[in-house]
């Protein structure tokens, strides 16, 4: 059985960097992962950004994409809207 991974990062090669559930509690790991994804070395699955909701929550999370910059967004409103249009537009995994 395949093993799902939360998010991932294309380096270090040649394997790369899987996310698990211990990463996505850390806010500063989380910060860099959203780094990576801006410059588009990282992508968090749907299962990865579940966790992130329901652990740090949407305030948080908006709080971390603040310091970031990967969401161009004014507000928590609109941050909630790109999350979730991000989420939307993922593949099944």
């Amino acid at each position: 059985m395949d093993k799902k991974w939360l998010a991932y990062r294309i380096y270090p090669e040649p394997s790369g960097t899987e996310y698990q559930n211990s990463n996505l509690m850390n806010k500063a790991e989380v910060e860099c992962l959203f780094d990576y994804c801006q410059i588009l070395e990282a992508m968090i699955s749907r299962d990865g950004w579940k966790v992130l909701i329901e652990y740090h929550g949407f305030q948080v999370l908006y709080e971390i994409n603040e310091k970031s910059g990967w969401f161009d967004c004014d507000n928590l409103e609109e941050f909630i809207f790109e999350v979730e249009s991000h989420i939307d537009s993922l593949p099944e995994l």
